[in-house]
């Protein structure tokens, strides 16, 4: 049986406001459609009945109190996911908890960390750093568009422009401050003590902060989060090299990654793709297709970039013949030809503006856009792409692809861009087929899915997982007995969202 809510009366809608104020609680059907995006990372989004804005963690308590009275799901978002705006509620919409008004930063240099609100957007944060604090930067999402929120990248484990370095954004997590789904509201590490700074991630006792990092809103509202801020160094440039095959542009990259304490430190961004990823950035009506268009413009099939950050020019210089260095070893080694691309001054000065815009989507393929995220080993992410480069030209999807460095090329995040007519029938019916012949061919290749669609990677995942599984399930009722927050897109429990079988029970 799937679970039972009940729908948002005017009786609700008064209490809200009394909790918000008037002028922020609303149930207009133009406001509400106005929250809703099919596409970017997912497309189960539905309508929420009403939407309401708290101002703090005790506004948010007392929503999630009144919420429970009633039976009434509860999506908390802010920005939307991190490659774009995406509203998360799957159905019913019940309350659209819009942390938006939530926008307090505060920094502290000494202690390197930031503490962020849901609300703070990737562009303040990167102008209030620019402007107040030249010499640090907020490890803000990379590639998102400025109104992505720092918080939403962070406890969704995402990419950051320093990821290549510094791992998921999770690792740069000191504390959190979390209301849960019952209203109570507790800090994790060091922050758990009254009147301490959050210094120090694992506190005073068992840290329970994982349960909320990936749970997307399903088992509390964090309404804080303590967050490293990095080096700034501003001796910076970015280089590419292309290639044939994916192995080309993976295994150089792995090379350079094991420089650690050195070139590698000051690679902050090692990212990638192939020539259909260039196609994404042109206007719909003028999309070159053909790849002499872009041989000729020096666009290899496959490049790798490399954004490097150095305290000095001497410094930066040797980066530089560091990684050409491995390269042309690389280049003798294996016989093969990896050129380094000639770059225009204009295209550095673009990937190293920031926040860098290029998950905007616009295309030839009508604005159908879905990202469709990954992890595996890096070494093995040459496998995983070539593969799922196969099945998208299977399914009459041009097979764009790109892929990062995480964490010294410990890990690679793999992102299909599928570029599709939204207005073509059955459309969404074929993107689900090929989600789920892709996921079940890599999942028994030991990859992880990265932000599931609740119908095909969650479930698919998960019964590879089921002792895992029915953990998260336990805590989820432990948490939030009456399963008022939402659960997002990781379907926990599974009767929170369909009526369905189980395919957990198969």
């Amino acid at each position: 049986m799937t679970q039972m809510y009940n729908k948002v009366t005017d009786e609700v809608v008064a209490k809200l406001a009394a909790i918000c104020g008037d002028q922020y609680v609303t149930t207009s059907e133009p406001l509400r459609h106005s929250y809703m995006a099919k596409g970017i990372m997912g497309l189960e989004a539905v309508l929420p009945e009403c939407i309401v804005r708290p101002a703090n963690a005790e506004e948010v308590s007392k929503i999630l109190v009144l919420a429970n009275e009633y039976l009434i799901p509860v999506t908390p978002a802010a920005g939307g996911l991190s490659g774009g705006f995406a509203l998360p509620a799957i159905e019913p919409g019940g309350i659209y908890m819009d942390m938006t008004r939530m926008n307090k930063l505060t920094v502290d240099t000494e202690n390197r960390v930031m503490v962020v609100e849901p609300g703070v957007k990737s562009g303040d944060a990167w102008r209030i750093f620019k402007t107040k604090y030249p010499e640090w930067a907020p490890p803000i999402p990379d590639g998102a568009p400025p109104a992505a929120t720092v918080l939403g990248d962070a406890i969704e484990r995402g990419f950051s422009l320093v990821t290549g370095v510094y791992g998921p954004q999770a690792d740069m997590i000191m504390g959190l401050e979390v209301v849960l789904p019952t209203g109570e509201t507790f800090r994790t590490g060091s922050w758990a003590l009254d009147d301490a700074k959050a210094f120090y991630r694992w506190g005073v006792g068992p840290n329970p902060d994982g349960l909320f990092l990936g749970s997307q809103g399903s088992m509390g509202i964090i309404t804080k989060c303590a967050i490293k801020i990095v080096p700034h160094p501003h001796y910076k440039t970015v280089v590419a090299y292309g290639g044939e095959t994916w192995d080309d542009i993976v295994r150089p990259a792995w090379e350079i990654s094991k420089h650690e304490l050195g070139i590698a430190e000051r690679t902050v961004m090692v990212q990638g793709g192939n020539y259909e990823l260039v196609m994404t950035r042109w206007p719909k009506e003028n999309v070159p297709i053909d790849y002499e268009f872009y041989k000729k413009i020096g666009i290899d099939k496959k490049w790798m970039n490399y954004e490097c950050w150095a305290w000095s020019k001497e410094e930066l210089d040797e980066t530089l013949k560091g990684i050409d260095k491995i390269y042309k070893d690389y280049e003798v080694r294996e016989k093969r030809t990896l050129p380094q691309q000639s770059l225009h001054p204009k295209q550095i000065a673009s990937r190293l503006k920031k926040p860098n815009k290029i998950a905007i989507p616009y295309s030839l393929w009508q604005a159908g856009f879905l990202f469709i995220t990954w992890y595996t080993p890096w070494l093995e992410s040459s496998a995983m792409m070539e593969e799922y480069c196969a099945a998208m030209e299977n399914y009459g999807f041009p097979p764009t692809m790109w892929v990062a460095s995480i964490d010294h090329a410990r890990q690679a995040i793999v992102m299909p861009i599928l570029c599709f007519d939204s207005t073509e029938p059955g459309i969404f019916d074929k993107i689900r087929e090929f989600n789920l012949e892709t996921t079940r061919s890599f999942l028994k290749k030991g990859w992880v899915n990265y932000r599931p669609d609740p119908f095909v990677h969650a479930p698919e995942t998960f019964s590879k997982t089921k002792e895992y599984y029915k953990m998260l399930v336990k805590f989820r009722k432990v948490l939030d007995p009456n399963l008022i927050l939402h659960p997002g897109r990781l379907a926990i429990p599974w009767e929170s969202v369909t009526d369905l079988p189980n395919p957990l029970n198969e």
